[in-house]
């Protein structure tokens, strides 16, 4: 049986040391990837390995305007019954990223999963939260449009409130608009921890009260947010 590998890459540019030799040893054993970008996979194989010879690596993107195809090439590739890298565009594959279906897929073929450690943002930020890590719960991105946004919103306050961490994450130019939202709609006596740019060189994480929030410092950077109940 042939093995596919669940590669996690890094989540900032300058992090080449956040990726642990595991990962490193499972790309050199590997020539097919499957990934959301080939380009941003190449850059990232380039930039742990120097000598990995990238003419020979076969590269399958996630086309998520043509499924079809991409489920037909991966049918493809599982049938040669070779080692199979999915690869995240950054940090883990299968968390708040897509994948699922590749392996779904890859074990029916009777594919070994072996998903790897690597950095993720989503627990690094819980991490560094100071929040309850024995009970959280992960959105992904919230709604966009103000109506969805502020109903969400009161639900996650209402669970936060009960002192499960409630974590999400934004694009990074609706961050202040996000923030607004969040002091409009949560409780302000319940906490908030905002991580940017993790494992980077300019990496910060800020936890106040949402009502000492500053609704402009946080800028147009990757971030990770959690809010609920500081633990003691």
């Amino acid at each position: 049986m042939a093995d596919l590998y669940l590669l996690p890459s890094f989540l900032a540019p300058d992090s080449n040391e956040h990726i642990p030799p595991v990962v490193i040893n499972a790309i050199n054993s590997t020539s097919v990837f499957i990934v959301e970008r080939a380009r941003t996979a190449r850059r990232f194989i380039r930039a742990i390995i120097k000598d990995y010879n990238l003419d020979k690596a076969q590269f399958i993107e996630l086309n998520k305007h043509d499924p079809a195809l991409s489920k037909t090439l991966i049918k493809e590739a599982l049938a040669q019954n070779v080692t199979i890298g999915l690869m995240s565009e950054a940090g883990t594959p299968c968390i708040a990223d897509p994948g699922a279906m590749v392996v779904n897929m890859a074990r029916e073929s009777g594919y070994i999963i072996k998903p790897l450690t690597g950095p993720s943002s989503i627990i690094l930020g819980l991490m560094a939260s100071g929040m309850n890590g024995q009970h959280f719960t992960f959105h992904g991105y919230l709604p966009i449009k103000d109506r969805p946004l502020s109903a969400k919103l009161k639900d996650i306050n209402r669970d936060a409130n009960k002192d499960v961490t409630q974590i999400f994450i934004e694009t990074p130019y609706r961050n202040e608009k996000l923030l607004k939202s969040i002091v409009k709609n949560i409780d302000p006596n319940l906490y908030i921890s905002i991580s940017m740019n993790l494992n980077g060189t300019n990496e910060h994480t800020a936890t106040s009260q949402i009502k000492k929030i500053s609704t402009s410092t946080i800028g147009k950077n990757p971030a990770i947010y959690c809010i609920g109940k500081l633990q003691s």
